[in-house]
């Protein structure tokens, strides 16, 4: 085969599993990359992104879920069936439960072969325009959920498309806040064992800001966080990459699978820090943590915030050198119409749309959508930030 793909096997019996692999060793650009019996360690691997095809003994008693569950979770992740039952009902059961492929046990390597080269298309989607950014910040009050809503704003304005903003600090998520927003539902509401996710759902629980972006924000009881899970947050960040150009997402500090779950589909992860040795050392310790997380080093971006540079100690430069990679953006000190948009529950654009972290906001956006840089209505103008001040003053 002309591409290298990377298998797993299912199979609640790992003997059983392990009595296959030397049908796939035999097959060149074929690598098994692991073998699972629990959905829970394979699931894992889907959201790290280390499995092309999932390979699946369908003759356990949980199998056809098994196959459900891949389709739901990772859609983009073909199944290839395995089993001693070739029964036409049975294998048409499979196939509804989401097995691209079928192959009779014991596995035949010409047949093996066959059903890998017609389940490669698959996996070969249309390429999607939808972006994922996640943004976290190295410590407290190193400014992450400010550049998260001003980068969505500054997106929807420059592409002139729809940009959803979700809130995954669960517990003290200010995404809201700095919109001076009260959603009806949150993201315990949707993201939950008890709510079947639809498109619908989504829809009713995004709170539409007059500036082409959707809200979801955070539950308003900390206790309530405990209820989203991982599953139900991989689906509702699909469905958003389906409905909008761009999913910026507000991340909290620390390795969890929901973390793990969002970082590691991203385009890009932005790491917001200061110039000060702590802050650093705390973004040294997120980007290594990201990376164990599955994310691509390539993906990881340093922004640097409230850049003062009469004041600190150490250099861009320092950080470039640190990090071995240009710093992504760097966004000045601009206190005065930073706290006040803050204050007011605007983005900075609406009350200084001359201010220079927002000139700088700006430059960060032209770089993840640089295809759509174009010339539009200056900025600051009523054509982009008046709608969301006349919502100010009804």
């Amino acid at each position: 085969m002309s591409q290298e793909l990377r298998l797993c096997l299912f199979d609640e019996d790992r003997a059983s599993a392990e009595s296959v692999l030397p049908a796939f060793e035999q097959i060149d650009g074929v690598t098994v990359v692991d073998v699972f019996s629990t959905w829970e360690t394979l699931h894992a691997a889907l959201v790290r992104g280390q499995i092309d095809i999932a390979v699946v003994n369908l003759d356990g008693a949980a199998s056809l879920g098994v196959v459900e569950r891949i389709g739901k979770h990772s859609d983009e992740v073909p199944v290839l069936g395995i089993s001693r039952n070739t029964d036409a009902n049975f294998i048409i059961q499979a196939m509804r439960a989401g097995c691209a492929q079928f192959a009779c046990a014991p596995v035949d390597i010409d047949d093996l072969k066959t059903a890998l080269q017609r389940i490669k298309p698959v996996r070969h989607r249309a390429a999607h325009t939808s972006r994922r950014i996640c943004v976290v910040g190295s410590s407290g009050g190193a400014g992450a959920t400010t550049i998260s809503c001003n980068l969505a704003m500054e997106l929807a304005h420059l592409t002139s498309r729809r940009t959803a903003l979700v809130d995954m600090n669960l517990e003290f998520g200010d995404v809201c806040c700095a919109f001076d927003c009260v959603p009806k539902y949150s993201i315990a509401d949707i993201c939950n064992d008890q709510t079947e996710l639809d498109e619908d759902t989504l829809a009713a629980a995004l709170y539409e800001l007059p500036c082409n972006i959707a809200v979801l924000g955070r539950p308003e009881q900390i206790e309530d966080a405990r209820q989203v899970t991982p599953e139900s947050v991989e689906q509702m960040l699909k469905m958003l990459s389906d409905l909008f150009a761009h999913v910026i997402v507000d991340m909290p500090r620390g390795y969890s699978f929901l973390a793990t779950v969002a970082g590691s589909r991203a385009e890009t992860v932005l790491i917001v820090s200061q110039l000060a040795v702590p802050c650093i050392r705390n973004a040294t310790r997120i980007y290594e943590s990201l990376v164990q997380m599955g994310v691509d080093e390539e993906k990881i971006q340093i922004v640097l915030n409230r850049h003062a540079a009469d004041f600190e100690r150490i250099t861009i430069k320092d950080v470039e050198e640190h990090f071995r990679r240009p710093v992504f953006g760097v966004v000045p000190n601009d206190y005065q119409f930073v706290s006040a948009a803050l204050d007011l529950g605007h983005p900075i654009g609406a009350d200084a749309p001359a201010s220079r972290a927002r000139s700088a906001i700006q430059e960060v956006a032209q770089k993840l959508a640089p295809e759509s840089v174009k010339e539009t209505t200056k900025s600051g103008s009523p054509s982009f930030l008046g709608k969301f001040l006349g919502r100010k003053s009804r």
